[in-house]
């Protein structure tokens, strides 16, 4: 497979869909997002296009591609002709929360790469759509980062001075971006690394064709995995879970958004503090679900890769005990209210 290159053209693959490469699509992702949050057009196809070949152009590893054509950016229509709504969603027309604000709304982008002959063989199109279920998982991870750092600027900026009930707010954003700074980390660290030495170990003693196809496609299910987009029930409703903290993210920004803005009216400032109310509670709803899920599933299974996501989550013991028992209030707790912690013990102990 050395005179095909194989491996220097899996690494483009990689650069590419799991943003291998730290500043290749950096700013078509910056520009991107920063045309949804004012409610721009964002999905003409030259555009996108336009777009992607100047970021590719200014990155420093922009010659990893042998030319721009390689590389090109479609929008492929929804099978269900409707925006994905998650029950995160927030009723109130907030400023920055324009239509198709929501974290799914970028699921139609494809990204097609031609992969030359004949390493089609092993990087054929059914492998590219899995890299691009990868890369959408990627692409929520990475705005809803970018919309939690605009918040804290502006926070910062701000000082929160003509914020009601602040201390609260900095608390909601502190744990918001704890959870997506930490999922950001884990999850760039099992797919950037962790798989990729997996791969070249399996590639160094594949002595066929099949065998290079099989290891690849070991790889594919477990980037699949470890970004939650694998086709399994559970793997499914875990990352419902996360898609969801990723949306109230964004509902966060929306807020801090309306709140900073200047000139809201007293009736709006009422609503922003119920609705991140409603984004707490929904937070600690997902955090306890997502530990329970995650703690059984490490008793039942062998994923080790799923200690790494529990420990980075429940840094310092701050949501569970080193026992296994949670200490943060169950989402029948009023957010609004403080209460002792309530204890749950979330291992099996059969």
């Amino acid at each position: 497979m050395d005179e095909w290159r194989l491996m220097d053209e899996l690494a483009v693959l990689r650069a590419i869909y799991l943003f291998g490469s730290g500043d290749l699509l950096q700013q078509f992702c910056a520009v991107l997002f920063n045309k949804l949050d004012r409610g721009e057009p964002w999905d003409d196809y030259y555009e996108l296009n336009t777009m992607l070949q100047e970021s590719i152009r200014s990155s420093a590893d922009g010659m990893l591609l042998p030319s721009l054509d390689s590389l090109v950016v479609t929008i492929s229509p929804r099978s269900n002709g409707a925006p994905e709504q998650g029950f995160g969603t927030i009723p109130l027309q907030l400023m920055g929360r324009g239509t198709g604000f929501g974290i799914d709304t970028l699921d139609s982008l494809w990204f097609a790469y031609k992969v030359a002959w004949p390493l089609e063989l092993i990087a054929d199109q059914v492998a590219i759509k899995k890299y691009n279920q990868v890369m959408a998982f990627l692409i929520k991870v990475k705005r809803a980062k970018f919309v939690l750092d605009k918040a804290r600027r502006w926070m910062w900026k701000e000082g929160g001075s003509d914020v009601p009930n602040h201390k609260r707010h900095m608390l909601l954003q502190q744990k918001l971006m704890h959870f997506v700074n930490t999922f950001h980390q884990y999850v760039m660290d099992r797919v950037l690394y962790s798989a990729w030495i997996e791969l070249c170990q399996g590639m160094a003693s594949a002595g066929s064709l099949d065998e290079v196809i099989a290891c690849h496609e070991a790889y594919l299910v477990s980037i699949q995995r470890q970004c939650f987009v694998a086709p399994d029930k559970l793997w499914a409703l875990i990352a419902s879970r996360v898609k969801t903290i990723l949306g109230l993210a964004l509902d966060f920004y929306s807020i801090q958004h309306t709140l900073c803005s200047g000139g809201a009216a007293p009736a709006i400032k009422a609503r922003c503090q119920m609705e991140v109310d409603r984004v707490g509670h929904q937070f600690d709803e997902c955090i306890v679900f997502l530990l329970r899920v995650l703690s059984f599933k490490l008793n039942v299974g062998h994923f080790p890769h799923l200690v790494d996501l529990v420990t980075r989550i429940n840094y310092n013991y701050y949501y569970m005990s080193e026992s296994g028992h949670l200490l943060t209030p169950l989402p029948e707790a009023n957010y609004s209210k403080s209460s002792q912690p309530l204890r749950t013990n979330v291992y099996n102990k059969s």
